[in-house]
């Protein structure tokens, strides 16, 4: 049975997670094409959590809100339609799905990760441009959803997996799930998110962003790049709920994740720090619990920290003291085995059967393994058989004790996987020397563990610096935004986007009116520092998920993704009147610059982006030619001016 139908399978029993009656009326009106603000404000308004919430967002800290935002449409209207759709599903199962009949299941830290991981993603998304902050807030808060819907169709079977010791990890739970469910959590998680009509980067991404280096996205693709992004939003989550050891433990990870996308520490501490805070505050709107969190600084400088030397410890010559674990169900031959150790300069464990010894084995992780050979129950072979079937066991040097020296036995001893073998009775020249064997064998692991690890620094090192390169070469040095590749490569994104969904999509080509004369009145500092104010205005005027980037000199392109013509024709007349209004002031000198607009719309005829771009451009030379300081539509027809020129035309208009 593929995927596809056993999702359906999965739909007719009616228990997978769903929104709320009002959450589908809102996002089924989201998806029409003539909707308006108005009618979706009052869709929200018919659940008053729902309003809260999504009022709450669009005030938030996350958003960047400059302007209090304090009734329904002025919300919709803020975040955008496309994101409204979004935050309403998740803020939906959040509020439905608070408990349920599964024991183990915990559903309150359910959803406080979730939300620490939606935070997380939101505001890594701010410094990266794979996608908006909304949209990844809206990914983080779901991309567990599949969790939630096993727990909520088979609560006694994931009781006894969640009851598993030791808990299994992310890729052995999903193995499992897939054995008992014929699906897993990442699988059903993505046909949730798809028959949710989520967008499919998103979808791709969420669906591997627990496969870390397996994931197999395309590298430098959109879809890798928030895979990585939510991969490091749910390590910084796990951080936060984590206790004191686990947090200490999870620190190397956690920096080589966020290297990876170009995070330094420093700034992921910043990060981590933020988070917290804004985690706090939205679990008390949401009435999701939340913990203290020390600094991630804090952490890191305790994880650093080497343990306290022991004071029977001695290291022997060539190195540091290594740990031994010695194991045999003979009290005396144990006591004899460890006075032996101790006295050789080795830090000594011991355990009395193969049981207790794989615990603490797993546990400890020592570096050599003495064992007996004959044990009740677990026998030395067995534990070594055990250790072998995961990554720390196969790195520890496994000694066994047998009272024969058969060739059977020792064939079958190294068969195994045991290193070496010690004949007893023994004599502490005999131990000594068949260690020193051994501990040549763990030196060597050790320095290729080592230039491993400076592998994966270097690559690390090489990924920041491949991400300020990537960053470096899609920015303009001058105003900090995006510049004409990165455009023309957004353009062709939104392009390919409304091909497959049918939405509009609009461009707006801004250029300065005579600014010549402003550098030559004025000189280039200051025509440069205008045009870093004038970008400004613009990313402050648009929509959250549209984007400003200068095409070169004075020349700036605005994609608005989403968008018809009125809502273009209205955008680029609020862009030329806020430019319009504004003086710049530089020392003691004060200028006042006004710009012209040519909007474009994508038509059913045009075939690649040149076509769009050439229509605006074309709208551009009619303003140019029409007296400059207005907006002309994709028919060259004047749409709006400067104040006196047809005003009372563009309001009756807009």
């Amino acid at each position: 049975m593929n995927a596809d139908s056993r999702f359906a399978e999965l739909k007719t029993t009616g228990k997978l997670p769903s929104p709320s009656g009002v959450a589908m009326a809102v996002i089924e009106l989201c998806r029409r094409d003539n909707v308006g603000v108005e009618e979706i404000g009052r869709a929200v308004r018919a659940d008053p959590a729902l309003s809260g919430r999504l009022i709450k967002f669009a005030n938030s800290a996350l958003h960047g809100n400059r302007r209090p935002v304090v009734s329904v449409p002025d919300a919709v209207r803020m975040v955008g339609i496309t994101t409204v759709r979004q935050l309403v599903l998740g803020f939906s199962l959040l509020g439905q799905y608070r408990d349920g009949v599964c024991e183990v299941f915990d559903y309150q830290a359910f959803w406080s990760r979730s939300l620490a991981m939606a935070i997380a993603a939101d505001a890594l998304a701010q410094g990266m441009r794979c996608a908006s902050p909304e949209e990844s807030f809206t990914c983080g808060l779901l991309a567990s959803i599949g969790r939630l819907a096993l727990a909520t169709l088979y609560p006694r079977e994931v009781d006894e997996l969640l009851s598993m010791r030791p808990v299994p990890d992310a890729a052995r739970l999903a193995g499992l799930e897939r054995e008992r469910f014929a699906t897993d959590h990442n699988e059903l998680c993505a046909a949730l998110l798809e028959d949710w009509h989520l967008p499919r980067v998103f979808i791709e991404a969420v669906y591997q962003h627990e496969s870390g280096e397996a994931a197999t996205l395309p590298a430098g693709s959109r879809a890798r790049l928030l895979c990585d992004l939510l991969g490091l939003a749910a390590g910084i989550a796990d951080f936060c709920l984590a206790e004191d050891t686990g947090r200490r433990q999870a620190v190397p990870a956690l920096i080589l994740a966020a290297a990876k996308l170009g995070l330094e520490e420093e700034a992921l501490t910043s990060l981590t720090a933020q988070l917290v805070s804004e985690w706090k505050e939205w679990g008390k709107i949401l009435e999701v619990p939340t913990r203290d969190v020390p600094p991630l600084e804090q952490v890191i400088e305790e994880a650093a920290e080497p343990p306290g030397p022991a004071a029977d410890l001695v290291a022997p010559a060539g190195g540091e003291a290594l740990t031994i674990l010695a194991v045999d169900d003979d009290r005396p031959t144990l006591l004899v085995l460890e006075h032996l150790l101790r006295g050789l300069g080795y830090k000594v464990l011991t355990a009395h059967d193969g049981k207790s010894a794989l615990a603490t084995a797993l546990s400890a992780r020592p570096q050599i393994i003495i064992s007996d050979w004959i044990m009740p129950g677990m026998d030395g072979i067995n534990l070594c058989k055990a250790l072998r079937q995961s990554e720390e066991g196969r790195q520890m040097y496994f000694i066994v004790l047998s009272a024969l020296e058969q060739d059977d036995q020792l064939v079958e001893a190294f068969e195994s996987g045991v290193d070496d073998y010690l004949t007893k009775p023994f004599t502490p020249r005999v131990l000594a020397a068949r260690l020193r064997a051994g501990l040549r064998v763990v030196r060597l692991q050790e320095e290729s563990q080592r230039d491993n690890e400076n592998m994966r620094r270097f690559a690390a090192e090489l990924a920041v610096a491949n991400r300020r390169l990537q960053q470096a070469a899609l920015t303009d040095s001058l105003t900090g935004l995006p510049n004409r590749r990165y455009g023309l490569e957004r353009l062709e994104q939104e392009w390919a986007a409304t091909s497959r969904n049918h939405r509009p999509l609009a461009c707006l080509m801004v250029d300065v009116d005579s600014f010549k004369e402003v550098n030559d009145s004025y000189g280039h500092d200051l025509g440069d520092a205008l045009l870093r104010h004038l970008g400004a205005i613009m990313r402050r005027e648009v929509r959250a998920e549209d984007t400003v980037c200068r095409m070169g000199g004075e020349e700036f392109l605005i994609v608005l993704s989403d968008a018809s013509l009125s809502t273009a024709m209205v955008l680029a007349e609020r862009v030329r009147r806020s430019v319009a209004q504004s003086a710049f002031t530089s020392g003691q000198l004060t200028c006042k610059v006004t710009v012209s607009v040519g909007v474009a719309l994508r038509e059913p005829g045009m075939q690649r982006i040149e076509e769009l771009v050439k229509v605006a451009d074309n709208a551009l030379y009619a303003a140019k030619d029409g007296g400059r300081n207005r907006v002309v539509g994709p028919r060259r027809a004047p749409l709006a001016s400067h104040p006196g020129a047809a005003a009372g035309e563009v309001r009756a208009r807009g």
